[in-house]
């Protein structure tokens, strides 16, 4: 967090307004690129905070008073959930936090990206937050008895389908990691399973090191790109401000 936020002061990037008490905007998710990063420090960029007040023959005139001259207008910023066909399908416009709708029918989908993401073991990653709860509905089908009220049961927290948040499905694997103190070790050994292949995947195939000297040559190269094809003087780039960042995930013991 110390090197994103300074990299948006030195970029020239407007910060979002929300911090430091909010990581993001509600409803906002966190997808920033390089290339707004370099963009903004050679002036292809800049950001406004503002909303579309109304249109002119060349440009859009926006709440805050200003205007800017567009050719093309893209609607691509926030997040809007598009959950009808569930609510169609299985009757009910409410689930369970451990995305159960009823007994052994779950549904997975993306859903706000709100507090917590980043420091949980499936991240803001949709396909790893599957992958995990996947492996839960697995265990509900081969351990009903056992784990069957833990999973759908009356008494669990629930939901508006419309307004799934990442921070509840955080608190249902947390609960059900937790179980395994009580002897159900499924979802416990699942979230271990699944960290760990991940893991020596990424140091297998991309290690830290060899991602972060990749990034760095690619960073150089938004500079030519934005700059026409015509290399930038290192002293007048954005400086690179993940050097360090391999160091940041070294194993705590070595991958088997």
């Amino acid at each position: 967090m110390h090197q994103w936020s300074s990299l948006y002061r030195k970029s020239g990037a407007t910060i979002p307004e929300c911090w430091p008490e909010e990581i993001k905007h509600e409803c906002h998710t966190i997808s920033v690129s390089d290339l707004w990063f370099v963009g903004h420090h050679m002036g292809k960029l800049c950001t406004k905070v503002a909303t579309v007040d109304h249109f002119d023959a060349g440009g859009i005139h926006l709440s805050d008073g200003s205007r800017l001259d567009a050719d093309i207008v893209v609607v691509c910023v926030g997040f809007i959930r598009n959950t009808h066909l569930c609510e169609k399908l299985t009757g009910t416009d409410t689930m369970k936090t451990t995305n159960y709708v009823g007994k052994h029918l779950m549904y997975l989908a993306d859903a706000e990206i709100d507090h917590g993401a980043f420091n949980w073991f499936f991240g803001s990653s949709v396909l790893e937050y599957a992958k995990f709860f996947t492996e839960v509905y697995v265990a509900g089908l081969e351990h009903e008895e056992q784990v069957g009220e833990m999973l759908w049961g009356d008494g669990l927290p629930t939901t508006k389908i419309q307004e799934r948040k990442w921070s509840g499905f955080i608190a249902a694997s947390s609960k059900l990691l937790k179980a395994k103190a009580d002897g159900i070790p499924y979802f416990a050994d699942a979230a271990h399973n699944q960290v760990e292949k991940r893991t020596r995947h990424f140091y297998n195939t991309l290690p830290p090191v060899a991602y972060v000297k990749s990034n760095e040559a690619e960073w150089v190269e938004l500079h030519t790109r934005l700059n026409g094809g015509t290399p930038v003087a290192p002293e007048l780039q954005l400086p690179y401000f993940f050097k360090d960042a391999a160091s940041w995930c070294e194993p705590k013991a070595p991958l088997a």
